[in-house]
């Protein structure tokens, strides 16, 4: 059995884990508008506006981006359990799989920038090693000093939840007795510009499955997990699944098929026919909901569901790691409230029946699903669930 620690979380909700499940059980919002990313568009977004943690004087200058900053916030969030582990288990045998799609994207941003103003292309200010996505595993190798296996996960939005099942197998084939794992992302200009001429951004809050969604906002966060073989916790990675059916770039495949499929997967490894509680994708976009209505309609039935995006925007690569910090801990306490799902509970009668949280909603969470669907067809699921 491959156990968490309790983990950390930074997001537009807060700055530790516990303080971004104290305010999403709030069912408040935590978007912003910013004029940032482009000179004549204003985009909701779910920014961390708080102070981060300053680099030290060793870190390398192509470590130095917000994306580090963001995950060296849950870094020294869990920066006791880490180094007990390092120090039981020894360097070699500690790995690093994180899940991310920007890395250091935007600080290379500015040579660009300042070629469009003056045309000329500082070639000095562009360092292709931040932009590497290993970038962010390499940050925390080289931060605790670890030596053993340390690479990245970049399979859009399943990337988060995606590393933690690496991790899992990587103690399970005994090539590790530790891993710090996880996902993180931030805002920057290609991916919020990128998304836009998609069609898909909302000028108003993201409206899960509502019949009124017009589509999602981006946000920017880190879940991190320190896994292992000792019983560190009373929570323990019960099973995964992940597929990929290639039905198109961005577009998910409406029959569910290989989303009900990698459902029942996680299921079925866990020897379970069911989960107290689903943490949806739950993106706000009309194609993720008629796809995943469908597949939870057909698996998962009348479990509790929703879906944190509403509340922080799709936080993309780390979006499946944060999401799972809080799946994790809900089964970590004994008669929790449940995140309720925030919408204009206005639910759109062409979806399948699902059952989503009302606010205030208590139940004993002993076993809880976070799902992920991606775009190039990309789905995973993980199941937490309390051991003792």
């Amino acid at each position: 059995m491959i156990y968490v620690s309790k983990p950390a979380i930074i997001s537009a909700a807060g700055s530790s884990s516990d303080e971004n499940l104290i305010s999403l059980l709030s069912g408040k919002r935590f978007l912003s508008k910013s004029c940032e990313f482009h000179p004549q568009n204003e985009f909701l977004v779910g920014k961390f506006n708080g102070a981060l943690p300053s680099f030290s004087s060793k870190t390398k200058e192509h470590f130095k981006t917000r994306t580090n900053a963001l995950l060296l916030n849950t870094m020294l969030e869990i920066d006791e359990e880490i180094k007990r582990a390092i120090k039981k288990y020894g360097k070699s045998r500690v790995g690093v799989v994180l899940g991310t799609t920007t890395s250091g994207v935007e600080e290379n941003f500015e040579p660009f920038k300042g070629y469009i103003a003056t045309g000329f292309f500082d070639k000095s200010r562009f360092g292709i090693n931040r932009n590497c996505l290993a970038n962010v595993a390499e940050f925390v190798s080289d931060f605790y000093e670890l030596s053993g296996p340390s690479y990245c996960v970049s399979t859009a939005c399943t990337s988060g939840v995606k590393a933690i099942i690496e991790a899992k197998r990587l103690i399970e084939s005994e090539l590790c007795d530790a891993v710090i794992c996880g996902g993180v992302d931030s805002l920057n200009t290609l991916t919020i510009n990128g998304f836009n001429s998609l069609s898909i951004l909302s000028s108003a809050p993201s409206q899960a499955f509502s019949k009124n969604r017009e589509g999602i906002n981006i946000g920017e966060g880190a879940g991190l997990f320190l896994l292992s073989r000792d019983e560190i916790s009373n929570v323990a990675v019960a099973s995964s699944a992940s597929n990929c059916d290639a039905f198109h770039m961005t577009q998910p495949d409406f029959s569910a098929k290989m989303a009900v499929n990698c459902i029942e997967n996680a299921l079925k490894r866990a020897s379970m026919c069911g989960v107290d509680y689903v943490n949806l994708h739950g993106t706000g976009t009309q194609a993720n909901e008629k796809m995943e209505a469908k597949a939870i309609n057909l698996t998962l039935g009348a479990t509790f569901a929703s879906t944190l995006k509403p509340q922080i925007g799709h936080t993309l690569g780390a979006a499946g790691a944060i999401e799972s910090a809080i799946c994790a801990m809900l089964c970590m306490r004994e008669n929790s409230t449940l995140p309720p799902h925030v919408y204009d509970g206005e639910y759109d009668e062409n979806l399948e029946a699902i059952n989503l949280v009302k606010s205030g909603t208590k139940f004993d969470v002993k076993t809880a699903m976070s799902l992920s669907f991606a775009f190039g067809g990309d789905n995973a699921a993980i199941i937490f669930k309390r051991v003792r």
